[in-house]
């Protein structure tokens, strides 16, 4: 009997001690957690509820300005984030930006709100593989370098898909000339392909102006066949130097939306 009762006894603490080594663990685990969402900015990751597995296809966003750094390029001298959604048809995205007074066109760069799918293709990883891809506007400006502010700058489409037909994002030879100080209603649609099939579609409209409605097949991977960010990405470049600018800029977004048809 005495053996039996030391026994449970022993079994017994050896379960509490397992329960409280489990428990510290996921307290530790939730700690770091915690701390790592504390530890995001809303400015440069995705979005916090999207981090958080709270994904839905619905949002908005409230007015910011987003400042480009002098002599950067890419996410650092701007910014890049993105809110999670989900959706597996037709997706769109509205916003409005002004690019501010004073504004440096320099070559160009990524603006505003965009639609990202399955593996959200860009920065030159094409989308050749089936598996992805991201519907984005450009700025850009044949005349401006690093030591020109450039005239003659036009909104353009940045799109990367299945059959796109070089490395980095087409723009279907589209534009849309722009002016500082000036606030352009925005809009991107996409709508999935089915299969391998091309019958999925892009549009892009600024103020109520369609430039661009072209059948695309996005995908071909089933399992990639998913509208899942709203991305928002501001910065210069390119990657060679003419695309950076000597002085501070920025950009002014009032407000966006996003949702499921």
């Amino acid at each position: 009997m005495k053996k039996a009762l030391k026994f449970s006894s022993l079994l017994f603490i050896a379960l509490v001690f397992n329960s409280c080594e489990k428990e510290q663990d996921l307290n530790e685990l939730q700690s770091v957690q915690n701390q790592e969402l504390q530890s995001i900015e809303k400015d440069n990751v995705t979005d916090i509820n999207a981090a958080a597995g709270n994904v839905t296809a619905k949002g908005t966003a409230g007015s910011r300005t987003i400042t480009l750094q002098t002599n950067t390029l890419s996410c650092p001298g701007g910014l890049c984030t993105s809110y999670g959604v989900w959706s597996t048809g037709v997706y769109t995205v509205w916003f409005q930006m002004r690019f501010n007074s004073g504004f440096y066109w320099s070559r160009g760069g990524k603006c505003g709100y965009g639609i990202l799918i399955g593996d959200q293709n860009t920065g030159g990883d094409p989308g050749w593989d089936g598996n992805g891809g991201s519907a984005r506007f450009m700025w850009y400006c044949p005349s401006g370098s690093n030591t020109a502010k450039g005239s003659g700058a036009y909104l353009q489409p940045y799109v990367y898909y299945k059959d796109q037909p070089g490395q980095f994002g087409n723009d279907f030879g589209k534009k849309y000339y722009i002016q500082e100080g000036v606030t352009y209603n925005c809009q991107i649609s996409v709508k999935l392909n089915t299969g391998s099939n091309t019958n999925g579609y892009v549009k892009f409209y600024v103020n109520g102006t369609e430039i661009l409605n072209q059948t695309i097949r996005w995908v071909t991977n089933d399992s990639k066949r998913n509208v899942n960010a709203v991305s928002l990405h501001t910065f210069r470049g390119g990657s060679q130097n003419y695309w950076t600018a000597p002085v501070t800029s920025s950009i002014y977004y009032p407000s966006a939306s996003w949702d499921a048809q």
